[in-house]
């Protein structure tokens, strides 16, 4: 199989690094397929490139590489890791961009990126994606081996994720944790926890800055043009969406937005 690297970054498209990452890769590994899982992370923002990668590299077949560049602390002590999930490698900086990866799925080894015979050139201060990054990127696609880029380690950093809360009426407390660029606001509640309201009532509703919006859809469909709706998307999590419109903008809604499914009373009347 031609080998794949997915590139994910916040360089956006109007400077020339990612031309110079993507320059690196076919120089190294000429026959290589490159796809752009997305170059439009907002600057330095770990947890949206965190969550952009965990949503995307499932759908990867084995032995794609993902080179991810959301490098804040570039030039500093902050480690370079080359991990191995799923069949499916992972380079980027130790800032915890792959942690949700590592969350949800044991890891099959995690190597420090320290082996200097693979870096192109001196590494620059402040391009290690291009310098160091791309080159181990490129070593894997050809049958290089993690144990080649460095020595083991169990320990990654772990962004704080917050978690939801089910209370003692079902009831469950979460937050919008990505807003996508149709303005889908993604909550960190699965399909999971609220098949559990659902089960103490099947017409739970959603509340998301102290007003209800109505209970869980199955589409976008259902609901008027510009009306809300709370539905599990593609991501098997509880999203915050308006029919046609940016439910980001129309409801206030941001990363960290509170959002609550109230199962409330079992209907006594059956």
């Amino acid at each position: 199989m031609v080998p794949i690297v997915t590139l994910t970054s916040d360089f956006g498209s109007q400077d020339h690094y990612v031309a110079a990452l993507k320059g690196v890769l076919l120089q190294l590994a000429p026959k290589v397929i490159l796809v752009d899982i997305t170059h439009e992370i907002a600057p330095h923002n770990v947890l949206q490139a965190a969550f952009t990668l965990r949503q995307a590299w499932p759908w990867f077949p084995r032995g794609t590489v993902h080179l991810v560049v959301v490098d804040p602390g570039v030039g500093t002590g902050r480690r370079i890791l080359a991990g191995q999930y799923g069949g499916q490698y992972f380079v980027a900086p130790d800032n915890g961009v792959i942690s949700l990866v590592h969350q949800a799925m044991p890891a099959e080894g995690v190597h420090l990126v320290e082996n200097r015979s693979f870096f192109g050139r001196v590494p620059s201060a402040t391009f290690h994606g291009r310098d160091i990054m791309a080159p181990v990127a490129a070593l894997l696609t050809r049958g290089g081996s993690l144990r080649e880029v460095g020595p083991p380690t169990d320990r990654l950093e772990v962004l704080p994720v917050p978690r939801p809360t089910i209370l003692r009426d079902y009831s469950i407390h979460g937050a919008v944790v990505y807003v996508d660029h149709f303005g889908n606001c993604i909550t960190n509640i699965p399909r999971a926890d609220l098949t559990t309201a659902l089960i103490r009532n099947p017409l739970a509703e959603v509340s998301v800055a102290g007003r209800s919006i109505g209970p869980l859809r199955n589409t976008y469909g259902e609901v008027p043009i510009g009306s809300p709706v709370p539905l599990v998307g593609s991501s098997e999590l509880l999203e915050i969406a308006v029919n046609q419109g940016s439910a980001s903008r129309a409801l206030g809604l941001s990363v960290g937005s509170q959002v609550v499914v109230c199962a409330g009373p079992r209907d006594r009347t059956r």
